[in-house]
């Protein structure tokens, strides 16, 4: 495992009790579950297989930002249990006689509270990756990364520039099929998958074209909007950016050669009003 002791676990959760002398494997052991089931979180959800084998290597910074990730993923897994013991006639909570059981709702404040900090440090992981050139080609390479970059918002926080959203970056992976199913059948229904993939592409490289700079905007707040169900402010959004593709549209030559423009070009040859019709707005 990543994090191997409880001294290092209370680095990042500072409310874990550390005792003293031979008690700390312990205090460990009740961890150790939570912790390997974090650990398969880190590498499922976010660095891919390659990756993570990476992090064993020497690399203080890489460590310390999937440590982050792995103790507060860990420590909100396990709040819930951490008081509980099995009894032949149920369950029931341990206790002390110096402490006073902590209140439900500041266990739920904790949790909230540890939750949201496991959101800012998944979001400093992969800034941490994207701007590391040591492992960012590592990082491309992975299919998770294909799949967190499969739209043209790669963050939560960027994210909440075009569109409210309560959480963090778990709300956010939990929203990916909503945002993927916005793109496919709202967006690129209306600028084609063509354009639509270019875009993406363009964005994983860091090189958007200048025609393709002057969409992404409205691409990013139409998307943001229909993810949460705003479809009228979305559908604005998108109508500007068909309004600026087809004001110059030899400067989209992906979308130039897409079936979506062959059948506009086929509906607008003798219906006037046909572009919107055409275009599904």
């Amino acid at each position: 495992m990543i994090i191997q002791d409880i001294q290092t676990l209370n680095k990042y959760i500072p409310t874990i009790l550390v005792p003293e002398g031979e008690y700390t494997g312990d205090a460990f052991k009740k961890y150790e579950t939570y912790l390997q089931s974090a650990e398969l979180f880190l590498r499922r959800e976010i660095t891919g297989n390659y990756l993570f084998e990476l992090i064993a290597e020497p690399n203080d910074e890489l460590v310390h930002f999937c440590s982050a990730i792995i103790a507060h993923k860990a420590y909100v897994d396990a709040i819930p249990f951490l008081d509980l013991i099995e009894t032949p006639s149920g369950f029931a909570v341990t206790s002390n006689s110096n402490l006073t059981p902590a209140s439900a709702q500041r266990v739920q404040n904790l949790i909230t509270a540890t939750n949201k900090r496991l959101g800012e440090c998944i979001e400093d992981l992969l800034e941490y990756l994207e701007e590391n050139l040591n492992f960012h080609d590592d990082w491309k390479s992975s299919k998770t990364y294909s799949l967190n970059t499969d739209s043209y918002i790669f963050s939560v926080r960027d994210f909440k520039n075009y569109a409210p959203l309560e959480g963090g970056r778990l709300e956010f992976i939990k929203l990916k099929p909503v945002i993927t199913r916005s793109r496919i059948l709202k967006i690129e229904s209306i600028i084609s998958k063509e354009l639509s993939l270019e875009i993406i592409d363009q964005l994983r490289d860091n090189e958007l074209t200048e025609a393709n700079q002057a969409i992404i905007e409205d691409l990013r707040f139409a998307l943001a909007n229909y993810t949460i169900g705003q479809d009228t402010v979305a559908n604005s959004f998108i109508a500007r950016a068909k309004t600026t593709i087809l004001a110059s549209v030899d400067s989209y030559p992906a979308f130039k050669n897409s079936y979506i423009y062959h059948n506009y070009l086929k509906a607008t040859t003798s219906d006037t009003d046909a572009p919107f019709k055409a275009f599904g707005i």
